[in-house]
């Protein structure tokens, strides 16, 4: 197996609990897809959720190659867990399909935080 390519993004909390108090339910409801909106919705940081959340998949759509708002890609890419915690990212519509054409075999994600950034690095594998 080889590496096709690598995307990584950093943010601050503290900005997503900004917008939370600024916008409400309007930015979860652009980031989130449906089942992390029902996570979302029963968290009680909801701050860090959307900054994990948004963070991996800004460096999903840097591995993938796609800005994070073409073709609704950020509801199109989720975050799931397995029972032991560790994530991973589930991708359809339009990201899927250019995953299909990359060939790409596995997604590999990490997320990492403290109580003031999170990170995460995304590696796409052929």
């Amino acid at each position: 197996m080889s590496i096709i390519s690598i995307g990584i993004d950093l943010i601050n909390v503290k900005r997503f609990k900004k917008l939370i108090f600024r916008y409400g339910i309007k930015i979860p409801n652009k980031i989130l897809s449906e089942k992390e909106l029902y996570e979302y919705k029963n968290t009680n940081y909801k701050d860090k959720f959307l900054a994990t959340r948004f963070t991996a998949k800004e460096a999903a759509a840097k591995a993938i190659g796609v800005g994070i708002y073409k073709k609704n890609f950020l509801k199109n890419c989720e975050i799931i867990h397995n029972i032991y915690g560790k994530p991973k990212l589930n991708i359809f519509g339009y990201a899927g399909i250019i995953l299909k054409k990359l060939k790409t075999k596995k997604i590999f994600l990490s997320i990492t935080d403290s109580s003031k950034y999170v990170q995460s690095v995304v590696i796409l594998e052929k």
